[in-house]
């Protein structure tokens, strides 16, 4: 998990292959925002959580999940 700016991208490991890919904010998608989109590197399905934390110096908090319902 990695923390960086609205603005910018950052690289998550897909739950399916393993391998680094980037993600990139939506900066006027909302504090919170949760989506489904296809790996880069194998094309499945995952789902793309961003949370802005505003006391934090750090950024927001990125993570992807499996997307199994697909």
């Amino acid at each position: 998990m990695m923390r960086r700016g609205l603005n910018e991208s950052v690289e998550v490991r897909c739950p399916f292959c393993g391998r680094k890919d980037a993600v990139t904010f939506d900066e006027g998608g909302g504090e919170t925002q949760t989506y489904v989109e296809d790996c880069s590197v194998c094309g499945k399905p995952r789902v793309v959580h961003i949370e802005s934390v505003p006391e934090s110096k750090r950024g927001p908090r990125v993570w992807v999940e499996r997307d199994d319902g697909l």
